[in-house]
């Protein structure tokens, strides 16, 4: 009896571990598919990148980094229709970026800047961002989005016992049954190789300036404080050095490789943690079966991730969204600071670009304050 209690316990640890480790796929998904079918990018490099860099991070931050491509980064590359070399020396620009402001300890002096209204107002603003782009995957599987949404309010308000990404990853599996083929395996040949000097300068002129700013503020600064809310003294790891390091290393690797220029998004922390991921099992979960799919499963990755039903994917971010929104509920106390996170989520949302809108939240933020100090001399 005993021994059927803690192989229980142990089995029952492990399905939640497994609910966390998928919860960040209506990002992770949609966006390598993209860059695949439309840019070019080497399925089995990105989906190896992308589980190594996974099961790493869980690694060493001991609690499940999510792994995301840049998004500003994608999103420009994909309506562009960006060669993957320019792409893969974008990552390799940011990724030594990112490693020099991290051992120079300039992302910590940066990051000592941004106040905690400012934070949640980036927060709320991707939030809604996520949200809004859930809908464009709800609408076309409008009626398998409304039964998955049904199954996650059921386990999230009613049925706790129930890890609330497993009915759905079951219900998405046995769909794609119906339209998927059988993937074609093998070990494709993996490339490294230099972009050229056009490419480096196309790269950093085109991707890696309009994400710079957008990485610090969401992706580091947002990330640190998103995990020390989930994970307390869990994330006793992250922080405003090891983080864009973390992240510097892997895009270097990843743009030489041939892979997707990658990051740890706050919102796909707030994405894993509320589905199950309580440490960094669920990490090492989700990167081992990347890599397994990248390497026997990449000539075959689109085939098969499409199949994934898109209405699941979307009421998965929309869920994620509303979430990561309500990290403001710890400064509804403070008028005064909700006013100016509103402000930053709502010129990022309207505008779609949180960089404005934090840039616009620091003005205030900091303008009222030396108002404050000239009128107490």
């Amino acid at each position: 009896m005993h021994n059927s209690g803690k192989y229980f316990s142990i089995t029952r640890k492990f399905i939640w571990d497994v609910s966390g480790a998928f919860g960040d796929i209506g990002v992770l998904f949609p966006l390598a598919v993209a860059l695949i079918a439309k840019n070019g990018v080497n399925p089995t490099a990105l989906f190896l990148m992308a589980g190594l860099f996974y099961a790493l991070s869980a690694g060493y931050f001991k609690i499940t980094m999510p792994v995301q491509p840049l998004k500003a980064m994608s999103a420009i590359a994909i309506a562009s229709g960006l060669a993957v070399g320019v792409i893969n020396a974008a990552g390799i620009i940011m990724g030594l970026v990112l490693i020099l402001i991290a051992l120079t300890g300039l992302s910590a002096r940066l990051g000592d800047i941004f106040p905690v209204p400012v934070i949640r107002g980036i927060q709320l603003g991707l939030g809604a961002m996520l949200v809004r782009t859930s809908f464009g995957l709800i609408r076309p599987d409008l009626f398998i989005a409304l039964a998955a949404g049904v199954m996650l309010v059921s386990t999230t308000l009613f049925l706790k016992k129930v890890p609330p990404l497993i009915p759905l990853l079951a219900l998405g599996l046995m769909l794609s049954l119906k339209h998927a083929t059988l993937p074609s395996l093998g070990l494709p040949v993996l490339s490294v190789a230099m972009p050229g000097l056009d490419e480096f300068r196309t790269g950093f002129v085109v991707l890696v300036l309009p994400q710079l700013a957008l990485t610090f503020g969401n992706a580091i600064v947002a990330t640190n404080d998103t995990g020390k809310l989930l994970y307390h003294e869990k994330a006793g790891r992250l922080n405003l050095k090891s983080i864009p390091l973390s992240m510097g290393l892997a895009n270097i690797v990843s743009g030489f490789a041939g892979g997707a220029p990658m990051c740890h998004g706050c919102g796909g922390l707030t994405a894993h943690n509320k589905f199950g991921a309580t440490s960094g099992r669920s990490g090492l979960i989700i990167g081992l079966t990347l890599v397994v799919f990248g390497l026997f499963c990449g000539h075959s990755a689109v085939a098969v991730v499409s199949a994934f039903p898109a209405g699941i994917l979307g009421v998965l971010l929309c869920y994620v969204g509303i979430q990561h929104a309500l990290y403001l509920q710890d400064i509804t106390k403070d008028g005064l600071a909700v006013t100016i996170a509103l402000v930053v989520g709502t010129l990022g949302f309207v505008l779609n670009n949180l960089t404005l809108g934090f840039l616009a939240g620091l003005a205030i933020y900091y303008g009222l304050s030396g108002i404050k100090k000239l009128a107490s001399v």
